[in-house]
């Protein structure tokens, strides 16, 4: 069976002598493990398409276990991003996250333009590299079923906004009357909540530009890892930890 879809490369792994094994996110099949044949060859036309971060149109002939690329044509290959270490280091985040959470056969176009889109931002110059990591992470949580409650205490429904704490293991904020359901909630200031409320609602696009103080990047970018790693299970973020260094 012949699948054509676009597709954007998450892994490029060696695989015997000239060929790759990739993991491909597609708009069609979802994840996918394909091999492309010679690919590790210098002057294989495939090439171009199947190094990490490239977005490509695929032709998938799908196996009993594998798929293997029948054809492969690059739309865009992000070279800027992996020529630059530090936009490197979180296209790779990205790639990791969205990883965690595709399975073969389970479309999910809204996180696969989420993607793409993120992506395209992180190629430009005049851009707020923490304001799109910011609201990929929070729509990618919305996208992958685990959407953070902002509105109202998550256990009592009041919207009182003030000596507010997040709760990682029930999803959502709490006021202070409910403090006590969670003892290891964390304190979060309620300029904080708007932020992530008002990056929920916005498209990456129209945020590209926007400055986040500092002190409210690393209180929102310290919720949101660890509410990643409580709900989409991963514990290591290599790339990210080099971002830190530099």
């Amino acid at each position: 069976m012949l699948i054509k879809t676009e597709g954007i490369v998450l892994k490029n792994r060696k695989y015997g002598e000239n060929d790759s094994l990739l993991t491909i996110f597609t708009r069609k099949a979802g994840k996918v493990n394909a091999i492309a044949k010679g690919g590790r060859k210098p002057k294989s036309n495939l090439l171009a398409g199947i190094q990490p971060f490239c977005y490509s149109d695929f032709v998938l002939y799908k196996g009993k276990s594998l798929y293997t690329i029948s054809q492969c044509e690059s739309k865009e290959i992000f070279y800027s991003i992996r020529e630059d270490l530090t936009r490197l280091s979180y296209g790779a985040y990205l790639l990791q996250l969205v990883e965690a959470v595709i399975n073969e056969g389970q479309t999910n176009h809204r996180l696969f333009s989420l993607l793409g889109k993120a992506l395209f931002l992180l190629k430009k110059e005049d851009i707020e590299i923490q304001s799109i990591i910011r609201s990929f992470e929070l729509n990618y949580l919305v996208y992958a079923g685990y959407k953070p409650h902002l509105t109202s205490c998550i256990n009592c429904n009041t919207t009182e906004m003030k000596d507010l704490r997040f709760s990682i293991q029930e999803g959502g904020i709490l006021c202070p009357k409910c403090h006590h359901t969670d003892p290891f909630a964390l304190r979060v200031s309620e300029t904080t909540i708007k932020l992530a409320y008002y990056l929920l609602n916005k498209d990456i696009v129209e945020i590209q530009k926007l400055k986040i103080h500092p002190l409210l990047n690393e209180q929102l970018k310290k919720i949101i890892k660890k509410y990643i790693v409580a709900h989409i299970n991963i514990y290591e973020f290599k790339s990210l930890d080099l971002v830190d260094k530099l």
